[in-house]
């Protein structure tokens, strides 16, 4: 059975739809800190991931932090560790960890991408293409074009150019940090969903 994406009317497997709703939420935890709706939400999803894998616990695990986490505390975590003042202790820029040299090169070409994909980003917004959240909400784009050939190709081709290279080094740095249960938890739902990710596209 497949599930309707009623925001594009595209029809999904039900796993893209789960891949969907998991990439709009890492894409969110990443954007700025937690609001009280957001901690409600996330505490109440418990058990909402089927399974007693490695994903089903992580996510868990998120609900259960979220349950003891405070808006307030959880956003001066967030803007303390991953904005800063000056450099942050943990960049959410995902050039910073990618192995080539010329690490400008890689923004360079994840524009002409997005130019490519019709997702250029307007003359309003001043925020890097590499930022982690932008990049999540890509794939999100990408899981919501549909669940043909053609459209997991993609997926696919973007993960393996922005993703893999770099979502091991972003996890790393955070977890060197001084982080909440809440944040560690975070951290461990997107390396967790990143290798599933990749598990999903290396046997397809």
């Amino acid at each position: 059975m497949s599930a309707s994406n009623a925001a594009t009317g595209v029809v999904l497997a039900p796993e893209d739809e789960g891949r969907l709703q998991l990439y709009a939420l890492l894409a969110r935890l990443f954007a700025a800190g937690p609001d009280e709706d957001l901690l409600r939400a996330l505490a109440q999803s418990a058990g909402s991931v089927e399974g007693d894998g490695e994903l089903a616990q992580a996510w868990n695990d998120l609900a259960a932090a979220a349950a003891n986490t405070s808006a307030r505390d959880a956003t001066l975590e967030f803007d303390t560790t991953f904005i800063g003042v000056g450099k942050a202790p943990v960049s959410t820029y995902l050039s910073h960890y990618h192995p080539v040299t010329r690490k400008e090169a890689v923004l360079v070409e994840l524009r002409d991408t997005l130019v490519q994909l019709g997702l250029a980003r307007t003359a309003a917004s001043a925020e890097p293409e590499d930022n982690l959240t932008a990049v999540l909400e890509v794939m999100r784009h990408l899981v919501a074009a549909g669940s043909d050939v053609q459209s997991l190709q993609r997926q696919q081709e973007f993960f393996a150019r922005y993703l893999l290279p770099v979502y091991s080094g972003f996890c790393d740095a955070a977890h060197k940090t001084n982080l909440s249960g809440y944040y560690m938890a975070a951290i461990r739902l997107l390396e967790v969903f990143m290798e599933s990710d990749l598990a999903q596209f290396e046997m397809g």
